[in-house]
């Protein structure tokens, strides 16, 4: 699994971030970090369609901020696991803005997945099955 995620985070090369990337990969972070974007996102989403799916909130722009909560818990997930695993394995971290460039790539991920999921789950919503389309 962890070559499945690595690929994701590394950005084919564009996010790859010398040895911060290589410790991800050897302590096999990339895992607990990618299913957790999975899994948070997809449950989430889900219940915004499915739990929360009132005709209040079927507007784009509670969508986005239902969105960006979902970018939020997932950066702050990325982060904490990264910096509590990694930061031991040295005496002097020597990484600082590697943990923050690592968290935001994994909220624009998760991003990207609630959208692509939204337009997966959307259409059985008897609420908000036109949520995110702008109306």
């Amino acid at each position: 699994m962890n070559d499945f995620f690595a690929p994701l985070y590394e950005g084919w090369g564009a996010f790859y971030l010398d040895s911060f990337s290589d410790d991800l990969y050897n302590e096999r972070l990339y895992i607990p970090i990618g299913w957790t974007l999975l899994l948070t996102t997809l449950g989430l989403v889900a219940m915004y369609y499915y739990v929360v799916n009132h005709p209040r909130f079927n507007r784009w722009f509670h969508w986005l901020v239902y969105v960006l909560i979902i970018g939020i818990i997932n950066f702050t997930v990325a982060y904490f696991i990264s910096y509590n695993e990694i930061s031991v394995l040295y005496e002097e971290d020597p990484y600082s803005s590697e943990y923050y460039t690592f968290s935001l790539v994994n909220f624009l991920w998760a991003l990207a997945f609630c959208l692509l999921f939204s337009f997966g789950l959307r259409w059985w919503s008897t609420n908000s099955s036109t949520t995110p389309v702008p109306q």
